[in-house]
């Protein structure tokens, strides 16, 4: 399996601050078979300069640019269709890989044939670089692989940890283009539902925390595409026609009754401000902290002592072990109120 050639695909949009961290990790990993495509989507910044001059230094790694914004989902259709490895992985500009990341992945294909994707928990990093914290993932056993495919449980698993067959990502139609957040909810839970998706418990990557992603910026949308995810999975396994986005946000959402669609924005708002109050919990960042904590429990008071429960367990002062998450199943459980991810 060490022989597989890996395609690692890494969207960058104004990335230059963390473009060259991120590469690095991929280049230094113990698996060298790879080769790394960096999809840059018509940045302003210094991401250009940067992409080119690693091209130049590792003959691995090929630079494109979108000659417009094309957006996440177009930008990385486009090169897994270039992409020659028999297995992709995506990573994103400003997460970072562990170096034995590929072998240990690459190990869990090997050994599990039935299995078309694999992934794997990640630490936090702060807005200093600093590694922290836990992120559980999920299914961790065939048993839980098995619940997602019989029941329509949803996966937890972020983009930079998951490696998956190239045949079945060219077989599922790539990211949905017409989603403008969501999609890659939309595609591993698919994914796991139809193929097969196992993680490992063993933090092989790092999850940078930003301010400013797609996530932030179109929350609302993202809440309801997860839904949506939720939705279509049950209409799977019932046989019957999946909505599309904009269906489903129609129906489930924006035509319902007042009171009700009210009611569904207070819970979304809620799951939102808990997102931001990890966040800011984690960058130890106190007022923010204080702010966001004081709007979740007005909004949804169980919810926010689940997350002030999660806080505990992620104490940014500390740093857990792999071996400290014997929660992780409780935790996963609490997925809607985490941060960034399958939620």
């Amino acid at each position: 399996m060490n022989n597989e050639k890996v395609s690692v695909i890494i969207p960058a949009f104004n990335a230059a601050d963390t473009l060259t961290e991120t590469v690095v990790s991929a280049v230094n990993g113990t698996h060298k078979h790879l080769e790394i495509l960096i999809i840059d989507d018509f940045s302003t910044d210094a991401t250009a300069q940067i992409a080119v001059q690693l091209a130049e230094q590792d003959s691995r790694i090929q630079y494109f640019r979108n000659s417009e914004y094309f957006g996440f989902s177009k930008s990385i259709n486009l090169l897994i269709h270039r992409a020659t490895g028999k297995y992709v992985a995506f990573l994103d500009s400003d997460d970072t890989w562990e170096p034995n990341k590929l072998e240990v992945c690459l190990k869990m294909l090997e050994d599990n044939p039935e299995v078309k994707a694999v992934a794997h928990a990640l630490r936090y990093l702060d807005k200093h670089g600093n590694k922290l914290g836990y992120i559980a993932t999920y299914p961790t056993t065939k048993a839980e692989m098995q619940a997602i495919k019989e029941t329509g449980e949803s996966p937890w698993v972020f983009p930079s940890s998951v490696v998956v067959d190239r045949s079945i990502l060219l077989q599922e139609g790539g990211f949905a283009e017409d989603w403008q957040v969501g999609e890659d909810t939309e595609l591993f839970t698919k994914i796991a539902q139809k193929h097969g998706l196992l993680a490992a418990k063993t933090p092989l990557g790092n999850y940078r925390i930003r301010g400013n992603s797609l996530t932030d910026k179109h929350w609302l949308k993202k809440r309801i595409a997860a839904d949506c995810v939720k939705e279509n999975q049950l209409r799977r396994l019932r046989g019957e026609k999946e909505l599309s986005l904009n269906e489903y946000e129609q129906v489930c959402f924006n035509n319902l009754p007042q009171l009700k669609k009210f009611n569904k924005f207070r819970e979304l708002l809620a799951l939102h401000y808990m997102r931001k109050l990890g966040q800011s919990w984690l960058n130890r960042e106190v007022l923010p902290t204080l702010i966001y904590g004081i709007a979740s429990t007005v909004l949804s008071p169980k919810g926010a002592v689940n997350k002030w429960k999660w806080m505990k367990t992620h104490d940014p002062l500390g740093d857990l072990n792999a071996e400290d998450t014997s929660d992780s199943v409780e935790l996963i459980s609490q997925q809607s109120s985490q941060i960034g991810g399958i939620s």
